[in-house]
This record gives structure tokens, sequence and C-alpha cells, in this order.
């Protein structure tokens, strides 16, 4: 289970198993599930609801609690991408996951075909908030 959704108890509820890694995804598993339909990866960015996050439902049923990602951030998330923060139910843009003292070395920008300006960045921002609005919609009639 995603330590956000795990039974009554949460996490607390298994005090002798320790939080495991979500499950790999993603091309080449190089990614990690966040939620149901969400994978990221520091060098893939996120997928969400796409082809890429179908083995993502699997960590559902899997009884231990699991924990994906890079340090707090946002609202109950973890930075999964450079710049981006998820919980297992959304993705945000978030700039405290743009740490340059990060652990891992960074993909320089002549190997990262994902760089982007600042105006694409804020339409890719708008269309994540049009996207999220969408989904609360259709969930709560």
């Amino acid at each position: 289970c995603y330590i956000q959704n795990c039974p009554r108890g949460g996490k607390r509820s298994y005090p002798d198993t320790e939080v495991r890694q979500c499950i790999p995804c993603g091309p080449g598993n190089r990614g990690n599930c966040f939620g149901p339909n969400i994978c990221c990866g520091e060098d893939l960015g996120c997928y969400i609801g796409t082809p890429e996050t179908l083995r993502c439902v699997e960590e559902n049923y899997l009884p231990s609690p699991c924990e994906a990602g890079g340090k707090p951030c946002g609202a109950g998330g973890r930075c999964a991408a450079p710049g981006v923060c998820c919980n297992d139910q959304s993705c945000t843009m978030d700039s405290s996951c743009l740490d340059e003292d990060s652990e891992r070395q960074r993909v320089s920008p002549d190997q990262n075909m994902t760089q982007m300006n600042g105006s694409a960045s804020d339409l890719l921002l708008r269309l994540m908030h049009m996207a999220n609005r969408q989904q609360q919609q259709t969930k709560h009639y």
C-alpha cells in the first residue's frame, strides 16, 4: 500500500515492517510508483494515467507500506522529479524539489530533452492544474 492510503492505523499499523521503496515502473523500470496512476523518476519526469503507470495499481494490493521519492514537499507529497512534487493522487510543480545539493547527480541540459523555457513551464503547470480540476470534478458528482 502507499503510505497515504494504507489501512486504518496507517504505517503505524505495521510496527515491525520497514517502509520499503514503492515498486518500479516506467521505461526500463527507471521510475517508482507514487500512486495507482503516477510513475515518476528523476531522469524520466512523471507519467500520469499512461500505460507506464499500469503496474502501479499492483501496489494497492501489497500489504506492507511503501514510500517513493525524495524529501517531503507540498501537502503530504514527496519530490518525484526535478521541480515536481507528487502524493498518491496528483503532482504539482514545486521549486523546493529543485534542490541543487541533491544527493543524485542531475542530468545535464545537453542530455535532458525536457528542459523548458519559462512560458513552456507555465503552460505545463496550467495544464496540470486543469487536468487535476477535471479529475476532481469527475470524482465528486
